[in-house]
Protein backbone atom coordinates (compact mmCIF):
# COMPACT_ATOMS: atom_id res chain seq x y z
CA UNK A 1 0.00 0.00 0.00
CA UNK A 2 1.30 3.37 -0.78
CA UNK A 3 2.86 6.25 1.39
CA UNK A 4 0.59 9.28 1.30
CA UNK A 5 3.91 11.56 2.06
CA UNK A 6 5.67 9.79 -1.16
CA UNK A 7 5.56 11.36 -4.39
CA UNK A 8 6.66 8.71 -6.67
CA UNK A 9 7.30 9.75 -10.70
CA UNK A 10 8.88 7.95 -13.79
CA UNK A 11 9.83 7.74 -17.57
CA UNK A 12 9.92 4.71 -20.09
CA UNK A 13 13.35 4.09 -20.73
CA UNK A 14 14.97 2.02 -23.42
CA UNK A 15 13.03 -1.22 -22.82
CA UNK A 16 11.86 -0.71 -19.65
CA UNK A 17 10.54 2.05 -16.96
CA UNK A 18 12.01 4.59 -14.45
CA UNK A 19 10.28 4.96 -11.16
CA UNK A 20 11.76 7.52 -9.05
CA UNK A 21 10.77 8.43 -5.08
CA UNK A 22 12.59 10.99 -2.63
CA UNK A 23 14.97 8.35 -1.45
CA UNK A 24 16.67 6.96 -5.19
CA UNK A 25 15.42 6.06 -8.66
CA UNK A 26 14.79 2.15 -9.60
CA UNK A 27 14.71 0.74 -13.00
CA UNK A 28 12.99 -2.47 -14.48
CA UNK A 29 14.47 -3.60 -17.86
CA UNK A 30 12.88 -6.41 -20.33
CA UNK A 31 16.32 -6.91 -22.18
CA UNK A 32 16.08 -7.98 -26.00
CA UNK A 33 16.15 -11.55 -25.14
CA UNK A 34 13.46 -11.39 -22.95
CA UNK A 35 15.23 -11.17 -19.99
CA UNK A 36 14.48 -9.23 -16.98
CA UNK A 37 16.34 -6.93 -14.90
CA UNK A 38 16.37 -4.59 -12.21
CA UNK A 39 18.68 -1.36 -10.88
CA UNK A 40 18.69 0.63 -8.22
CA UNK A 41 20.78 4.50 -7.19
CA UNK A 42 19.86 6.05 -3.77
CA UNK A 43 19.95 9.72 -4.70
CA UNK A 44 17.97 12.67 -2.55
CA UNK A 45 16.25 15.30 -4.95
CA UNK A 46 17.71 18.54 -4.42
CA UNK A 47 14.41 19.53 -3.81
CA UNK A 48 14.13 17.29 -0.21
CA UNK A 49 18.44 17.92 0.17
CA UNK A 50 17.76 22.08 2.03
CA UNK A 51 15.55 24.48 2.39
CA UNK A 52 16.69 26.58 -0.72
CA UNK A 53 15.76 23.97 -3.46
CA UNK A 54 12.69 23.38 -1.35
CA UNK A 55 11.85 27.09 -1.56
CA UNK A 56 8.47 27.89 -3.82
CA UNK A 57 9.48 28.54 -7.45
CA UNK A 58 13.07 27.79 -6.66
CA UNK A 59 12.17 23.91 -6.25
CA UNK A 60 10.37 24.24 -10.17
CA UNK A 61 14.09 24.78 -11.75
CA UNK A 62 15.35 22.43 -9.25
CA UNK A 63 12.97 19.68 -10.23
CA UNK A 64 13.99 20.28 -14.19
CA UNK A 65 17.51 19.61 -13.28
CA UNK A 66 16.73 16.35 -11.08
CA UNK A 67 14.44 15.35 -14.46
CA UNK A 68 17.10 15.65 -16.85
CA UNK A 69 19.99 14.48 -14.84
CA UNK A 70 17.93 10.90 -13.73
CA UNK A 71 16.40 10.92 -16.77
CA UNK A 72 19.31 10.82 -19.39
CA UNK A 73 21.65 9.01 -17.15
CA UNK A 74 18.52 6.30 -16.66
CA UNK A 75 18.03 5.92 -20.68
CA UNK A 76 21.99 5.21 -20.80
CA UNK A 77 21.95 2.87 -18.72
CA UNK A 78 18.61 1.31 -19.62
CA UNK A 79 20.66 1.34 -23.25
CA UNK A 80 23.65 -0.81 -22.08
CA UNK A 81 21.05 -3.26 -20.31
CA UNK A 82 19.01 -3.84 -22.93
CA UNK A 83 21.82 -4.57 -25.53
CA UNK A 84 23.08 -6.64 -22.67
CA UNK A 85 26.53 -4.81 -22.24
CA UNK A 86 27.33 -5.94 -25.63
CA UNK A 87 27.36 -2.65 -27.38
CA UNK A 88 30.86 -1.01 -28.56
CA UNK A 89 31.78 1.89 -25.84
CA UNK A 90 31.20 5.69 -27.61
CA UNK A 91 34.19 7.11 -28.51
CA UNK A 92 34.62 10.83 -27.24
CA UNK A 93 34.87 12.07 -30.11
CA UNK A 94 31.42 10.99 -30.63
CA UNK A 95 30.77 11.60 -27.63
CA UNK A 96 31.53 15.54 -27.63
CA UNK A 97 29.57 15.52 -31.36
CA UNK A 98 26.63 13.93 -29.97
CA UNK A 99 26.44 16.94 -27.27
CA UNK A 100 27.07 19.43 -29.38
CA UNK A 101 24.06 19.01 -31.64
CA UNK A 102 21.92 18.43 -28.63
CA UNK A 103 22.85 22.08 -27.42
CA UNK A 104 22.49 23.45 -30.98
CA UNK A 105 19.04 21.74 -31.03
CA UNK A 106 18.50 23.27 -27.66
CA UNK A 107 19.33 26.96 -28.44
CA UNK A 108 17.78 26.65 -32.20
CA UNK A 109 14.70 25.90 -30.03
CA UNK A 110 14.57 28.48 -27.32
CA UNK A 111 16.31 31.20 -29.43
CA UNK A 112 15.24 30.00 -33.35
CA UNK A 113 11.25 31.07 -32.98
CA UNK A 114 12.47 34.59 -31.87
CA UNK A 115 14.60 35.01 -34.32
CA UNK A 116 12.21 33.72 -37.12
CA UNK A 117 9.35 36.45 -35.94
CA UNK A 118 11.54 39.16 -36.22
CA UNK A 119 11.22 38.82 -40.07
CA UNK A 120 7.78 39.65 -39.49
CA UNK A 121 7.32 43.51 -38.93
CA UNK A 122 4.77 42.92 -35.89
CA UNK A 123 4.63 45.36 -32.34
CA UNK A 124 5.97 43.31 -29.46
CA UNK A 125 3.33 41.56 -27.95
CA UNK A 126 2.14 40.86 -31.37
CA UNK A 127 5.88 38.60 -31.90
CA UNK A 128 5.95 37.09 -27.94
CA UNK A 129 2.19 35.63 -29.10
CA UNK A 130 3.68 34.32 -32.89
CA UNK A 131 6.43 33.38 -30.53
CA UNK A 132 4.84 31.31 -28.24
CA UNK A 133 2.75 29.56 -30.86
CA UNK A 134 5.87 28.88 -33.24
CA UNK A 135 7.31 26.84 -30.22
CA UNK A 136 4.19 25.13 -29.18
CA UNK A 137 3.87 24.14 -33.06
CA UNK A 138 7.38 22.70 -32.95
CA UNK A 139 6.92 20.94 -29.89
CA UNK A 140 3.87 19.18 -31.34
CA UNK A 141 4.80 18.89 -34.44
CA UNK A 142 8.37 16.89 -33.16
CA UNK A 143 6.32 14.42 -30.75
CA UNK A 144 4.29 13.56 -33.54
CA UNK A 145 6.59 12.71 -36.01
CA UNK A 146 8.92 11.15 -33.53
CA UNK A 147 5.67 8.59 -32.26
CA UNK A 148 5.73 7.39 -35.79
CA UNK A 149 8.76 5.33 -35.33
CA UNK A 150 8.62 1.66 -34.07
CA UNK A 151 10.87 2.40 -31.51
CA UNK A 152 9.23 5.26 -30.23
CA UNK A 153 5.87 3.37 -29.96
CA UNK A 154 7.09 1.04 -27.39
CA UNK A 155 8.84 4.02 -25.45
CA UNK A 156 5.38 5.14 -25.28
CA UNK A 157 3.64 1.79 -24.52
CA UNK A 158 6.08 1.82 -21.29
CA UNK A 159 5.05 5.51 -20.67
CA UNK A 160 1.96 4.58 -20.60
CA UNK A 161 2.82 1.27 -17.96
CA UNK A 162 4.31 3.83 -15.77
CA UNK A 163 1.23 6.12 -15.56
CA UNK A 164 -0.81 2.98 -14.87
CA UNK A 165 1.45 1.54 -12.21
CA UNK A 166 2.16 4.54 -10.25
CA UNK A 167 -1.65 5.42 -10.18
CA UNK A 168 -2.67 1.75 -9.02
CA UNK A 169 -0.09 2.71 -5.65
CA UNK A 170 -1.20 6.00 -5.05
CA UNK A 171 -4.78 4.78 -4.73
CA UNK A 172 -3.40 2.19 -2.25
CA UNK A 173 -3.65 -1.09 -4.39
CA UNK A 174 -1.26 -3.69 -4.31
CA UNK A 175 0.85 -3.89 -7.17
CA UNK A 176 -1.10 -6.74 -8.41
CA UNK A 177 -1.32 -6.61 -12.57
CA UNK A 178 -5.67 -6.70 -12.66
CA UNK A 179 -5.28 -3.66 -10.48
CA UNK A 180 -2.64 -1.69 -12.43
CA UNK A 181 -5.06 -2.42 -15.59
CA UNK A 182 -7.63 -0.89 -13.84
CA UNK A 183 -6.10 2.55 -14.45
CA UNK A 184 -5.66 5.36 -17.46
CA UNK A 185 -2.45 5.54 -19.34
CA UNK A 186 -2.32 9.27 -18.79
CA UNK A 187 -1.48 11.41 -15.51
CA UNK A 188 -2.17 14.29 -14.25
CA UNK A 189 1.63 14.56 -13.08
CA UNK A 190 3.26 13.58 -15.67
CA UNK A 191 6.50 15.70 -17.38
CA UNK A 192 4.43 15.63 -20.61
CA UNK A 193 1.95 17.64 -19.03
CA UNK A 194 4.88 19.79 -17.31
CA UNK A 195 6.09 20.51 -20.85
CA UNK A 196 2.93 21.55 -21.99
CA UNK A 197 2.35 23.62 -18.93
CA UNK A 198 6.03 25.58 -20.02
CA UNK A 199 4.74 25.75 -23.68
CA UNK A 200 1.32 27.75 -22.70
CA UNK A 201 3.24 29.93 -19.64
CA UNK A 202 6.08 30.97 -22.56
CA UNK A 203 3.31 32.02 -24.76
CA UNK A 204 1.46 34.05 -21.59
CA UNK A 205 4.95 35.54 -20.93
CA UNK A 206 6.65 35.79 -24.00
CA UNK A 207 5.18 38.94 -25.31
CA UNK A 208 6.53 40.88 -22.22
CA UNK A 209 10.16 40.28 -23.59
CA UNK A 210 11.40 43.19 -25.43
CA UNK A 211 12.99 42.66 -28.96
CA UNK A 212 17.00 42.25 -28.50
CA UNK A 213 19.86 41.29 -30.80
CA UNK A 214 20.68 37.65 -31.36
CA UNK A 215 23.00 37.41 -28.42
CA UNK A 216 20.65 38.85 -26.08
CA UNK A 217 17.91 37.26 -27.55
CA UNK A 218 19.55 33.85 -26.87
CA UNK A 219 20.46 35.42 -23.00
CA UNK A 220 16.85 36.22 -22.24
CA UNK A 221 15.08 33.02 -23.48
CA UNK A 222 17.33 30.70 -21.35
CA UNK A 223 16.77 32.70 -18.71
CA UNK A 224 13.02 32.72 -19.59
CA UNK A 225 12.95 29.05 -19.93
CA UNK A 226 14.18 28.57 -16.18
CA UNK A 227 11.22 31.23 -14.92
CA UNK A 228 8.83 29.54 -16.64
CA UNK A 229 9.93 25.69 -15.48
CA UNK A 230 9.32 27.53 -11.36
CA UNK A 231 6.25 29.10 -12.87
CA UNK A 232 5.02 25.44 -14.69
CA UNK A 233 6.10 23.45 -11.76
CA UNK A 234 4.05 25.15 -9.14
CA UNK A 235 1.01 24.85 -11.77
CA UNK A 236 1.27 20.91 -11.58
CA UNK A 237 1.35 20.93 -7.90
CA UNK A 238 -1.43 23.14 -7.68
CA UNK A 239 -3.55 20.50 -10.09
CA UNK A 240 -2.32 17.81 -8.63
CA UNK A 241 -3.41 18.50 -5.18
CA UNK A 242 -6.44 20.38 -5.91
CA UNK A 243 -7.56 17.82 -9.29
CA UNK A 244 -11.48 18.70 -8.65
CA UNK A 245 -11.32 22.41 -8.71
CA UNK A 246 -12.15 24.46 -12.20
CA UNK A 247 -8.80 26.20 -12.55
CA UNK A 248 -6.80 23.14 -12.23
CA UNK A 249 -8.92 21.43 -14.67
CA UNK A 250 -8.20 24.19 -17.32
CA UNK A 251 -4.57 23.85 -16.73
CA UNK A 252 -4.58 20.20 -16.59
CA UNK A 253 -6.76 19.30 -19.45
CA UNK A 254 -4.76 20.25 -22.28
CA UNK A 255 -1.97 17.94 -21.35
CA UNK A 256 -3.81 15.18 -20.49
CA UNK A 257 -4.77 15.61 -24.11
CA UNK A 258 -1.08 15.94 -25.93
CA UNK A 259 -0.54 12.30 -23.58
CA UNK A 260 -3.25 10.98 -25.87
CA UNK A 261 0.38 11.60 -28.02
CA UNK A 262 2.97 10.51 -25.84
CA UNK A 263 1.39 7.04 -24.28
CA UNK A 264 0.35 4.27 -25.56
CA UNK A 265 -1.98 1.08 -23.90
CA UNK A 266 1.02 -1.21 -23.05
CA UNK A 267 1.17 -4.58 -22.72
CA UNK A 268 0.84 -7.02 -20.16
CA UNK A 269 4.91 -7.71 -20.22
CA UNK A 270 5.26 -3.78 -21.05
CA UNK A 271 3.33 -3.91 -17.31
CA UNK A 272 5.16 -6.34 -15.55
CA UNK A 273 8.39 -4.63 -16.38
CA UNK A 274 6.85 -1.25 -14.47
CA UNK A 275 5.24 -3.20 -11.68
CA UNK A 276 8.74 -4.72 -11.28
CA UNK A 277 10.12 -0.91 -11.30
CA UNK A 278 7.74 0.42 -8.65
CA UNK A 279 8.40 -2.63 -6.28
CA UNK A 280 12.18 -2.39 -6.81
CA UNK A 281 11.68 1.41 -6.10
CA UNK A 282 9.70 0.76 -2.71
CA UNK A 283 12.06 -2.31 -2.12
CA UNK A 284 15.45 -1.66 -3.58
CA UNK A 285 18.17 -3.95 -4.52
CA UNK A 286 20.82 -2.61 -6.84
CA UNK A 287 21.39 -5.15 -9.37
CA UNK A 288 19.75 -8.35 -10.65
CA UNK A 289 17.74 -10.63 -12.82
CA UNK A 290 15.21 -13.26 -12.38
CA UNK A 291 16.30 -16.42 -11.11
CA UNK A 292 16.06 -19.81 -13.09
CA UNK A 293 12.24 -20.77 -13.08
CA UNK A 294 10.81 -17.30 -11.42
CA UNK A 295 7.84 -15.74 -12.70
CA UNK A 296 7.74 -11.76 -12.74
CA UNK A 297 5.11 -12.01 -9.80
CA UNK A 298 7.56 -14.19 -8.44
CA UNK A 299 9.75 -11.91 -8.24
CA UNK A 300 8.16 -8.97 -7.27
CA UNK A 301 6.68 -10.77 -4.04
CA UNK A 302 10.17 -11.68 -3.17
CA UNK A 303 11.42 -7.77 -3.48
CA UNK A 304 8.39 -7.04 -1.25
CA UNK A 305 9.59 -9.75 1.39
CA UNK A 306 13.54 -9.49 1.20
Amino acid sequence: MSDINISYGGQAVIGGVLIQSPKGWSLGIRDKDDNLHRYYEPRIPLVQRNKFWSSPFIRGFGALIDSMYVGFKAITLSEKIYSKFEDEEESLLSKVVTYSVLIAVLLLFIAGPRLLVEMINYPQIGTGLIEGLFRGVIVIIYVYLIGRTKDAQELFEYHGAEHMTIASYEDQQSLEFDNVMKYPKEHVRCGTSFLFLIVLISLLTLPFIPNLDIVMTTVTRLLHVVLVSMISYEVLKFNFKNSDSIIAKVFATPGIWVQKITTKNPSKEQVEVAILSMANCITPVSYTHLRAHETVLDLVCRLLLE
